[in-house]
């Protein structure tokens, strides 16, 4: 089976909220700063698409037309 970059990204988002919980932006903020600080700009943009998929994550779905 082929693993999608999406797909990576959204389990990426769910390990942070199964592993983080209520702290998982924290955590999301802390790998972007850490990544920004090393100059690993592709690892902090990568972080920052989890950060955007965790947070849906806390969104409520929409219904199925």
């Amino acid at each position: 089976m082929v693993v999608t970059r999406k797909q990576e990204i959204w389990a990426l988002g769910l390990w942070v909220e199964r592993n983080h919980g209520g702290a998982g932006e924290k955590y999301i903020a802390e790998r972007i700063a850490h990544f920004e600080m090393t100059d690993t700009p592709e690892a902090a943009a990568l972080w920052e698409q989890a950060a955007n998929h965790h947070e849906q994550l806390g969104e409520p779905s929409q219904p199925l037309d």
